[in-house]
Parts: structure tokens; sequence; C-alpha cells
């Protein structure tokens, strides 16, 4: 199975206690659920909504591509990637 970094930022990083995390999966979603299984249920109550799906506010990239979120779990993942998960960001 294929290893990828997790990259995380603010409210998840302080929540986890890391940034980045190297993970096994061969989709988005298989990093996603590996993600949530460090710290359940706390990750996956901030980082998907009720449907399994990640939350509208958040930013997907893999590799500096910007993903939808809701096709992003399908996503195939190759050794070495690096998923970045980017909290929901505001200002005026």
């Amino acid at each position: 199975m294929p290893k990828a970094a997790v990259s995380v930022y603010t409210t998840l990083r302080s929540r986890l206690g890391f940034a980045r995390r190297e993970l096994e999966g061969s989709t988005v979603g298989e990093l996603i659920e590996a993600l949530c299984a460090v710290k359940e249920p706390e990750i996956r109550k901030i980082l998907l909504d009720e449907a399994g799906k990640v939350r509208g506010h958040f930013v997907l990239t893999l590799n500096s591509e910007m993903l939808d979120n809701a096709a992003a779990r399908a996503v195939k993942i190759s050794d070495g990637d690096i998923l970045h998960i980017f909290p929901p960001v505001s200002g005026g």
C-alpha cells in the first residue's frame, strides 16, 4: 500500500499534536480515514460531515493541486505524495 505524507494546519495540528505524518492508503479517502483514526471521534467530527465527506470549508491539495472535496476520496495516491488539509480561512 502506498505511503503518503499528510500535512495539517492550525486547529487540526493542535488537536492531533503533529503537523505532518506518513500514513498508508491507496486513495485520499483511505488517508483521511487513517488520519481520523489517530484521534477518534474528535478529528472525524471536525473534518467530516454526517455523510463522511470532507467539510466544504476545508481545502485539500495533493502535491500542490487543489482537489474537489466531493470527489477527493476516490483520488488515487502514489508513494511519496503529500496531502495538505488546510482549515477554513476568513478575513476582511
